[in-house]
């Protein structure tokens, strides 16, 4: 049963929270799939969080007090004017805009730091991925193993 819905910027203190849903969504889809980098670990997930230094941000969406679903925004490493965005939510959630919303909070927080376009990259056979991203206005060409998608900002 759906509860209130909840979605913040998140800190160090939702690390665990984040690592669970990627713990979960690993196990549904393997970890190449889920695209998630391991270990998906509370400190881990501290860990890239403080690594943004100011230039990044995740998000975090709850059902209730269950986490249901998160978005990192990371600076891309080989381009200051580029951020990558990733967008996770737990299998029974999907559809209902979660995911939508939180890609939404980190392109509001991707424009108030200056980024000039967003990347990704969506794994191969993930059709619901590509459709969310192509929602977003973004553009997408197939690259080798998945997806590459690009939305300027």
């Amino acid at each position: 049963m759906e509860r209130e819905l909840t979605f913040r910027r998140a800190d160090r203190r939702h690390a665990a929270a984040i690592a669970q849903v990627g713990q979960e969504i690993i196990a549904e889809m393997g970890a190449q799939a889920a695209a998630l980098l391991q270990p998906m670990t509370a400190e881990a997930v501290a860990r890239r969080m403080a690594g943004y230094r100011g230039r990044g941000a995740m998000f975090l969406a709850r059902d209730g007090r269950r986490p249901v679903a998160f978005a990192a925004l990371e600076p891309d490493a080989s381009d200051p004017d580029t951020c990558v965005l990733g967008v996770w939510v737990l299998e029974g959630y999907r559809r209902r805009g979660i995911g939508r919303e939180l890609a939404l909070m980190a392109l509001e927080v991707a424009r108030r730091k200056g980024y000039r376009r967003l990347r990704g990259t969506i794994p191969e056979g993930n059709e619901a991925a590509l459709s969310f991203f192509g929602e977003l206005g973004s553009l997408a060409q197939a690259v080798g193993g998945g997806i590459q998608y690009e939305l300027p900002l």
